[in-house]
């Protein structure tokens, strides 16, 4: 199962589950202050911001990001139990798991993007990740129009919870 979480409970969840891989999808600045130990030692961390368009001094996701993105999804064995982490745990890391989930399953991207809602009711996937991984899959849109079709996550206030996802 894909775990998706906040940078806030890494530890916590690393405590509790024995993950094989990680995914950390970080700003650049954030590597500066971004403690790996709670992480396994299988672990990728790509730096880039939470943002949809490029811009002054922002480093936008862009299409290594997201082939590296897929091949830590691809590299993923079905029974193990993988952490994706971004900063807040509401945009990056669930685009990341719509992608991975989308990777593995062509067809399905309008009922995974339906479960990442009900699963998590805060998630907002970035949509440019989304975009760009719905180019290089050879999507035709089908993965943005179902991001789209699930909205905006509702408004949240503190710590936003881990949710799962299958992988």
């Amino acid at each position: 199962m894909i775990i998706v979480s906040p940078l806030c409970h890494v530890e916590s969840l690393a405590a509790k589950h024995n993950f094989s891989r990680s995914l950390s999808l970080l700003a650049p600045w954030q590597l500066v202050i971004f403690d790996t130990s709670p992480l396994p030692p299988d672990h990728k961390i790509l730096a880039f911001n939470d943002v949809t368009a490029p811009g002054p001094g922002l480093v936008p996701p862009d299409e290594a990001v997201v082939g590296a993105i897929l091949e830590f999804g691809s590299a993923c064995a079905p029974d193990e139990d993988v952490l994706v982490h971004c900063w807040m745990g509401v945009s990056r890391s669930p685009a990341a798991a719509y992608i991975i989930a989308c990777a593995r399953a062509p067809g399905k991207e309008h009922a995974l993007a339906q479960n990442l809602r009900s699963v998590s009711p805060i998630a907002t996937p970035n949509r440019l990740l989304v975009s760009l991984a719905d180019d290089l899959l050879g999507r035709g849109g089908l993965m943005v129009d179902a991001i789209d079709a699930i909205g905006r996550g509702r408004e949240f206030e503190g710590d936003a919870p881990a949710f799962v996802l299958p992988l």
